[in-house]
């Protein structure tokens, strides 16, 4: 059985009445991007997915067979005022999938490396926190040894070092980020400059 992704796609690839094979620069466009040929694909393939199209294509024949003969007269008659619109909608499309495209360059890729941009997107701000929380803790264990080990005033020197670090860390993160990443030359402190 010859399963289509819809009942419009097949009216949309299939002859019409005078053998005139329309065609859709957008729906050719669209369905050559490999995320959406894949999904087309997969719900080709996947029975519990294939079966309710196949019920809406056998239910929309059902209802269309009656009216069709009506609506292609109609659509002869009307064909003159359709074409061109449908052309202009067409050539629209397919531009605002351009524009798209050149904005948002992943849909052009394959979907396992769209899946993994968007896994990297979605996990980046715990990725980022748990880099952060990291280098705090171990900043403080590092000021924490070096103050001496013991008492409330190593430990509240180790907190005050460990924030001024942070501090000076992220100024220079801020300041690498303003300047463009351009490395300035700095003179060391004690070099006698």
């Amino acid at each position: 059985m010859n399963l289509s992704f819809s009942a419009h796609v097949d009216t949309m690839t299939g002859p019409m009445v005078n053998g005139d094979v329309p065609s859709s620069k957008f729906l050719d466009r669209m369905t050559s991007l490999p995320a959406v040929s894949t999904g087309i694909e997969v719900v080709k393939s996947n029975p519990v997915m294939a079966a309710p199209l196949a019920v809406a294509k056998r239910t929309s024949m059902l209802v269309a067979a009656p009216v069709f003969p009506l609506a292609s007269l109609s659509y002869f008659m009307l064909e003159p005022l359709i074409e061109p619109v449908m052309k202009m909608l067409d050539t629209v499309a397919h531009d605002s999938l351009s524009r798209i495209e050149s904005t948002w360059p992943l849909i052009k890729e394959q979907p396992e490396n769209i899946k993994a941009e968007v896994e990297y997107l979605v996990l980046l701000p715990l990725t980022k926190s748990k880099e952060c929380k990291d280098y705090v803790s171990s900043t403080y264990a590092n000021e924490y040894a070096r103050c001496g080990k013991g008492g409330i005033m190593a430990t509240g020197r180790a907190l005050i070092c460990t924030q001024l670090i942070v501090l000076s860390d992220s100024l220079l993160w801020i300041k690498s980020v303003l300047s463009g990443g351009h490395e300035q030359k700095t003179v060391a402190i004690g070099s006698g400059r």
